[in-house]
């Protein structure tokens, strides 16, 4: 069988060995190629940077199997995979492995943090040479309240920090019954939003929490409220969010993720009309789960999934 690495970067070197010796392995050194070879493929093994349309996975008649080390699966037509029996194997779901893989809430700590100290501005200040500390005076973290919007796996690690810093920590889940320790749950995403100092977004995307973070929601956040987001950018109104901070309605905005992030004309993003220099905004690439140790931790268990389930 022939297998596709569509983007191969710091791939797991043992995850590789693995495959090489149960499948003939092409990895792609540009992604443009892909279209040469995909009409030979049996499996694809994929990261984040194409989408796999239905008019992409239609050139690929022999496809059966697409992998995925990711929880999310916007990228890929899972219509069209249903319509030709192509299997995805992801990591949607594996929640006891999903444990022990950090990076997505230390990234949203840290954006959290930089946010707060309005750290991106104050660089740039620093880079036109200039240094007037008291433009960039901010809040301490311990006494103040953090909203966690969804309390699966990045959710609890991110509370988990918060209540390191002293923080009070408040938690909603459209599943009541999720508890988690140290976590006061509150009964409606309004007074989550009310209440909170720093709000962090970890719900996951489907069809209901397209847009769950809405103009109503936002119109609830404490002036010197902040929000983090490193779910995905079609769960919150970019719009909204976008001109709630320029007209100083809310303090700061920090994302990893954009609404159109996946499709060429993601610039077009209301986030990238706001001046990081006069506003404070940080954006990142989708770079929260993009650590060596974690890429390669989940290359190597969704390699081992598939020899599971294919081989």
């Amino acid at each position: 069988m022939k297998l596709i690495i569509t983007e191969p970067m710091d791939f797991s070197p043992e995850g590789l060995k693995i495959l090489k010796k149960k499948f003939e392995v092409i990895s792609l050194d540009n992604i443009s190629k892909l279209s040469e070879y995909i009409h030979t493929a049996n499996i694809l093994f994929v990261r984040l940077g194409i989408v796999f349309s239905r008019e992409i996975l239609s050139n690929a008649p022999n496809l059966k199997v697409i992998c995925t080390p990711t929880t999310g699966l916007d990228h890929i037509d899972l219509d069209f995979c249903k319509e030709n029996n192509i299997k995805i194997i992801s990591l949607k779901n594996e929640r006891e492995f999903l444990n022990t893989i950090p990076s997505t809430a230390e990234h949203t700590w840290t954006l959290l943090m930089a946010i707060n100290r309005k750290l991106n501005m104050a660089c740039e200040h620093t880079k036109l040479k200039q240094w007037n500390r008291n433009i960039f005076k901010s809040f301490n973290l311990k006494g103040k309240t953090l909203g966690i919007l969804g309390l699966g796996r990045v959710g609890k690690q991110v509370a988990h920090f918060g209540n390191s810093f002293g923080m009070t920590v408040k938690g909603y889940d459209t599943n009541q019954s999720i508890k988690i320790k140290l976590v006061q749950n509150v009964t409606s995403v309004e007074e989550l939003f009310k209440i909170s100092d720093f709000i962090s977004i970890h719900i996951p995307l489907n069809d209901s929490n397209i847009k769950f973070v809405n103009q109503n929601l936002i119109d609830l956040m404490k002036q010197k409220a902040c929000i983090i987001n490193t779910s995905r950018g079609k769960v919150w109104d970019e719009e909204a969010i976008a001109q709630a901070l320029i007209k100083k309605r809310i303090r700061g905005v920090a994302t990893d993720v954009i609404y159109k992030e996946l499709s060429s004309d993601y610039e077009k993003s209301p986030l990238f009309s706001v001046d990081q220099r006069q506003f404070n905004c940080i954006i990142t690439p989708h770079i929260a789960g993009a650590t060596f140790d974690s890429m390669q931790m989940t290359e190597d268990f969704i390699i081992k999934k598939l020899m599971t389930n294919v081989c």
